[in-house]
C-alpha cells in the first residue's frame, strides 16, 4: 500500500481524508502542533514537525519519510512550499506533490501572480502595490498582504481617504501589501491536478457558498466556463503537481482569478469525495486526451465537534 504524508495535518480536511483515503493508502499526518490533528486519526500516524522557519524542518521531514518509507509527501502549509520545492532531490526517493519551484515562487506572491497572468493577456482584477499610485482603483476595494493565506490581513477599504490613511499607518511594511479592485460575482475555488510530466488531467470547480477564511459550505459544479478559463491558465503557466485557483465568475460570465495557491486547498477532501484521486493522477503516466470526470453536485458542509480528554495522572 502506497504511503502518503500530509503536512498541515491539523487542518480542517484531515479528518475527511483519513475516512476517504484509508482503504487506498497508508495515511500519515504531520503538524507543528500535533495535538491539533483530529483524534479520529491513529496516534501512530500523527507526527510532530518543527515550524517551516526552523532550521531543523527539512531534516525532520526527511527523517519521518525515511523511517516510515513515505512514497509521497503532500505539503499543505504555505510557508513550507518554497523550502520543500528546493529539496526535491534531498528527499528522494519520496516524491513531493508540489508545483515546480518557479511556479511556487511566482504564485505565492499575489502581486507577481497578477503580473504573470496579465502579461499573458488573461483577465485579472486591477491590482497595484499599495505604495504606488492607485488612483485608477475603484472603491470599495481590497487591500491584502502580497503573501499569506486564509484571507489573513485582508480588508475591504471603502474610500480613497481610508486607503491613504492605511498606507501611512503601515510605514515601511506598505511594501508587503497590494490594493485590488473588488470583483463582484460568484466565487469558485478550483483544484488543478497535473501529473509529474506537467500534463493537466483534472480541473474540479468548487462553487463557494460560505467562506470564513476557509471554505465552510461549497459544491462541486461542472461549470464549463470556469474549467475552460482554468485550462488556459495552465497552458500559459504550466507546472506539475496540485494547485488551487481562486476566482470570481462575474454576472457577464468573465472569469477573474485573484489568487493561485501552489498547494492543495482546504477543499481537497471534497475533490476526493467527488471521485477524483489527485494522488493517483499525479503519480500516473497520463496519456489521456481529456480531463478525468468527476461527480457533479457533491456538497461540503463543515461542522465543528467537541473532544474532551482527562490528562490528570
Amino acid at each position: 500500500m502506497l504511503k502518503v504524508l500530509f503536512t498541515g495535518g491539523g487542518g480542517v480536511g484531515s479528518e475527511a481524508l483519513w475516512k476517504l483515503y484509508s482503504d487506498r493508502y497508508e495515511m500519515h499526518f504531520a503538524d507543528a502542533n500535533v495535538r491539533a490533528i483530529d483524534p479520529i486519526i491513529a496516534l501512530d500516524r500523527c507526527h510532530e514537525i518543527p515550524w517551516a522557519s526552523d532550521p531543523k524542518f527539512v531534516n525532520k521531514i526527511n527523517a519521518i519519510c525515511k523511517q516510515y518509507k513515505i512514497d509521497l509527501l503532500v505539503p499543505g502549509v504555505d510557508e513550507e512550499l518554497l523550502i520543500l520545492a528546493k529539496e526535491i532531490n534531498r528527499l528522494a526517493p519520496t516524491k513531493i506533490m508540489l508545483p515546480n519551484y518557479n511556479f511556487v515562487q511566482t504564485m505565492s506572491d499575489k502581486f507577481l501572480m497578477i503580473q504573470a497572468l496579465s502579461k499573458q493577456r488573461l483577465p485579472v482584477p486591477l491590482t497595484y502595490l499599495l505604495k504606488e499610485d492607485f488612483s485608477n482603483i475603484d472603491f470599495p476595494c481590497i487591500v491584502k498582504p502580497r503573501k499569506g493565506r486564509g484571507s489573513r490581513g485582508g480588508r475591504v477599504i471603502e474610500t480613497k481617504v481610508e486607503a491613504e490613511m492605511l498606507k501611512r499607518t503601515l510605514g515601511e511594511a506598505v511594501d508587503k501589501f497590494v490594493i485590488q479592485n473588488k470583483i463582484e460575482g460568484q466565487e469558485y475555488t478550483v483544484q488543478m491536478v497535473a501529473n509529474m510530466k506537467g500534463q493537466l488531467l483534472a480541473v474540479i470547480p468548487v462553487k463557494v457558498d460560505l467562506k470564513r477564511g476557509i471554505t465552510i459550505n461549497a459544491k462541486v459544479e461542472n461549470n464549463l466556463n470556469v474549467i475552460g478559463a482554468c485550462r488556459l491558465i495552465h497552458e500559459v503557466e504550466p507546472t506539475i503537481g496540485c494547485y488551487n485557483i481562486q476566482l470570481m465568475l462575474t454576472d457577464k460570465g468573465v472569469v477573474m482569478p485573484f489568487e493561485i495557491n501552489p498547494r492543495i486547498s482546504t477543499t481537497f477532501c471534497l475533490v476526493v469525495a467527488a471521485n477524483v484521486d489527485p494522488i493517483d493522477i499525479f503519480l500516473g503516466e497520463g496519456g489521456l486526451d481529456q480531463l478525468v470526470s468527476f461527480t457533479d453536485g457533491v456538497q461540503l458542509r463543515r461542522h465543528w465537534t467537541n473532544h474532551f480528554t482527562n490528562n490528570k495522572q
